[in-house]
């Protein structure tokens, strides 16, 4: 398995920035953008996945490649980040907490990412 986070269902391979910018145009993309420009530190520690297919273990379903994964873990917090076109939401997780965030009502859906990230997932 690539990272405990990353959901053990399905196999992954690591992508760059560049190519998540070009594959995945839906919903949520532009917050890696948002975190390389205004939170350097964190983006700078990502890692960026898409999906392959099943693992050999799953009989159910099909890969989720339409979505886009990243990964923060710098030896002390990890986190996961997970964007989904299909439902829309910027999925947000690490070990004891997760939320799903998307354009409810005209919210800033942004900027209430970028502030789970910094006070719930960023903290010890």
């Amino acid at each position: 398995m690539i990272h405990f986070l990353l959901d053990d269902s399905q196999e992954y391979i690591e992508e760059t920035f560049n190519d998540v910018k070009t594959r995945y145009v839906s919903f949520g993309k532009d917050i890696y953008k948002l975190l390389k420009d205004k939170e350097a530190e964190i983006f700078n520690t990502l890692k960026f996945y898409r999906a392959t297919k099943l693992t050999e273990k799953t009989s159910w379903g099909t890969a989720e490649i339409e979505n886009s994964y990243a990964i923060y873990d710098d030896g002390i917090q990890s986190f996961g980040i997970q964007l989904e076109p299909i439902t829309p939401v910027i999925c947000l997780h690490n070990e004891r907490t997760q939320i799903e965030i998307g354009d409810w009502d005209g919210n800033n859906y942004y900027a209430e990412a970028i502030k789970f990230i910094k006070e719930e997932l960023m903290t010890s």
